[in-house]
């Protein structure tokens, strides 16, 4: 029995720090109750930027969630600056 339970707690405790699936064209409010551990890190009036870090299973990662008109139009880790120990958003183009 103590063989069942480790691999099973093992395999709940994983799956509860992988990311969510994200798709380019998801809505923001779809994605805000999706991943609720996101942080509004830029907010203007041409986009909204989440910020959002997560362990995996093959170590932890960061990434940036690009929103315009409601919808996400970029992913990405950001980047980090000269001198910066935590990332920051790409700025637009």
């Amino acid at each position: 029995m103590k063989k069942l339970i480790l691999p099973l707690l093992l395999v709940l405790f994983m799956g509860c720090s992988i990311p969510k699936m994200v798709v380019i064209n998801m809505s923001e409010d779809e994605f805000k109750k999706e991943h609720e551990g996101a942080k509004v890190v830029e907010l203007s009036e041409r986009r909204t930027v989440y910020y959002q870090s997560f362990d995996g299973l093959h170590g932890g990662g960061e990434k940036f969630y690009y929103f315009k008109n409601g919808k996400l139009v970029l992913m990405d880790e950001g980047f980090h600056p000269i001198g910066s120990v935590l990332p920051v958003p790409t700025p637009e183009r």
